[in-house]
């Protein structure tokens, strides 16, 4: 569901690509690993992105997931963003989860970012082997809690002196992204960046 060359324009985008210090950054300083990290637009409660992001994770429109990678990843590569990712690597649902929607919306924005950038794609290493409540149904301390331990890294050798692009639809307070940072503190020698389709402005 791709929005018209004018609604494109209109969108309210970051330029975090070019900010390193920037406000998705913060969230991230003390993790272990991080690197930079960006997200490609803003959005408000309402407004035409979180339509978007909506659309993407409950409305079964995976296209338009994959559509705004492609955006996001031809956006920025004007800037250094990209250089030295070895590895993309979307946010995993847990089966049960990805069960029930039939699609990781993630790992369809991260195929947009593989389309433009032709970095390699991995969807087996990080996994979500707890089934957690859905974070925005949280706030505050309750998301910290809910994500701990739900990542794990297969055979973290693999991604030994490794650059990993995490990605993810929505950041909010970070916590799902620490966490997945946490579970990368087992790969010796890796580095990590973040691109998010989408960081609340609140």
């Amino acid at each position: 569901m791709p929005v018209c060359s004018t609604c494109l324009d209109a969108l309210p985008r970051t330029e975090q690509a070019v900010l390193r210090g920037n406000i998705t950054e913060e969230l991230f300083l003390r993790s272990p690993h991080f690197d930079h990290a960006a997200a490609f637009l803003f959005y408000d409660k309402g407004d035409i992105v979180q339509r978007l992001i909506h659309a993407i994770k409950f409305r079964n429109h995976p296209e338009a997931a994959l559509w705004l990678g492609q955006e996001a990843a031809a956006d920025m590569l004007h800037s250094y963003f990209f250089d030295g990712i070895d590895i993309i690597a979307p946010v995993p649902l847990h089966p049960r989860r990805l069960r029930q929607r039939g699609y990781n919306q993630s790992e369809y924005i991260a195929r947009g970012i593989h389309n433009i950038t032709a970095i390699p794609l991995d969807t087996t290493h990080l996994l979500r082997v707890r089934d957690t409540a859905q974070q925005a149904l949280l706030t505050g301390q309750a998301r910290q809690a809910n994500t701990i331990d739900a990542f794990r890294i297969t055979h973290p050798e693999d991604w030994y002196r490794k650059h990993i692009l995490l990605v993810d639809d929505v950041v909010t307070t970070g916590s799902t992204l620490r966490a997945c940072l946490q579970a990368l503190s087992s790969v010796r020698g890796c580095r990590v960046s973040i691109l998010t389709l989408a960081k609340a402005r609140t």
